[in-house]
C-alpha cells in the first residue's frame, strides 16, 4: 500500500499538512490541471513535486503494518508493548515500540482497556482476627522462587444470572506465576479461603531463605486458621495497610487483565460457563500469555 492511496481526512485547508494537500492533488489531478491546484491550493510547488516523488516511492510500512493489524484482530486486548514483543518473537523481526505505537495510531487501533467501574469486593468484613503489618513494603521484585507470594479474592457477578463467582489465586513473584487457587459460586467461606493456602504448602519446596505471603487484610487471612497455618509451614505473613490497594498492586494487575480479557460478563449464562473461562484464562495466562 503506497501513501497515495490511503484516504485522506480533511477538515480543512488551514488544519491540513503539507503532505495532505499534496494527496488531494494527486487524487485531483485526474480532474483537474496540475498548474490550477498549485495555483488554488496553499502549498509551494517544490514541496508538492517532493512529496509526489514520495508517494511513489514503496511503503516501507506496508508489512507491518499488515502484521500489527493481523496481530490485533486475533487479540483485541494486545496493547503497544506485547504486539512489539509478538513481532520480535513470532515473526522475527527488529522493531522499536514507539514505531509500533506510531503505526497503530494511523490505524486506530488499541488495546482495549477494562474501563468499567464496578464495586470492589470487600472482604474486611468479618472476625477481627490477627492483623500483621507490611513486610513488603510494595518491593515487589525478587530473583528467588517462592520468595514473595501474594494472594487476594474477587468478585465476579453475571448480569443474567445474578449469580457471583469467587476467586483467590496465589501469585509467585519471581516470574508471576499462578501457583495455585480456589474458584467457587456462591459464598467466600474460610473453607474456600483455605484451599489455595493447603495446596500452596503441599506444593513448594523448603527454600533456604524467608518466605512471605502478602494479602489484604480480609477477614480470611486474619482468622487464625490462616496464622496458624501459615506459622507451621514457615511462611511469614505480610498484610497492605488498610484500604491501600496499591500495597497489593500485582495482584490488582492480575485481576484487571483477567476481566479485561474474559470480556463482558454478560455473555456468560451461568457461574459455570464463567468458572471454565477462568480456568482456561488462568491456565493461558501462566503457559502463553506474554508478561511485559
Amino acid at each position: 500500500m503506497t501513501n497515495q492511496k490511503r484516504s485522506v481526512k480533511i477538515i480543512g485547508l488551514d488544519e491540513a499538512t503539507p503532505q495532505e494537500i499534496a494527496q488531494v492533488i494527486c487524487l485531483l489531478e485526474a480532474q483537474f490541471k496540475l498548474a490550477d491546484l498549485l495555483r488554488v491550493l496553499p502549498i509551494v510547488p517544490a514541496t508538492f513535486f517532493y512529496w509526489q516523488s514520495k508517494f511513489k516511492q514503496p511503503d516501507p510500512d506496508a508489512q507491518l503494518r499488515d502484521i500489527i493489524m493481523y496481530i490485533w484482530n486475533n487479540d483485541h486486548h494486545m496493547g503497544i508493548i506485547r504486539i512489539t514483543q509478538v513481532i520480535r518473537t513470532e515473526f522475527n523481526l527488529k522493531v522499536n515500540h514507539k514505531r509500533v505505537d506510531r503505526l497503530m495510531k494511523q490505524l486506530n487501533i488499541y488495546g482495549e482497556g477494562y474501563h468499567k467501574k464496578t464495586r470492589k469486593y470487600d472482604s474486611s468484613k468479618g472476625p477481627e482476627g490477627k492483623r500483621v503489618k507490611n513486610k513488603l513494603h510494595r518491593r515487589f521484585q525478587t530473583d528467588r522462587p517462592y520468595q514473595k507470594m501474594v494472594a487476594d479474592v474477587t468478585e465476579f457477578k453475571i448480569p443474567a444470572t445474578q449469580e457471583k463467582v469467587y476467586l483467590e489465586p496465589i501469585m509467585d513473584l519471581y516470574n508471576n506465576e499462578i501457583l495455585t487457587y480456589a474458584i467457587t459460586a456462591g459464598s467466600p467461606n474460610l473453607k474456600f479461603a483455605l484451599q489455595p493456602l493447603n495446596s500452596l504448602i503441599t506444593s513448594i519446596p523448603n527454600q533456604p531463605y524467608k518466605q512471605f505471603l502478602h494479602t489484604d487484610q480480609g477477614w480470611q487471612y486474619r482468622h487464625q486458621s490462616w496464622q496458624k497455618k501459615l506459622r507451621k509451614a514457615k511462611l511469614t505473613p505480610s498484610m497492605s495497610r488498610r484500604a491501600t490497594c496499591l500495597d497489593n498492586a500485582c495482584m490488582e494487575s492480575f485481576f484487571d487483565k483477567l476481566k479485561v480479557e474474559l470480556d463482558d460478563l454478560s455473555n456468560y449464562r451461568s457461574a459455570e460457563e464463567l468458572i471454565t473461562a477462568v480456568r482456561n484464562w488462568i491456565t493461558y495466562y501462566n503457559t502463553r500469555r506474554i508478561q511485559s
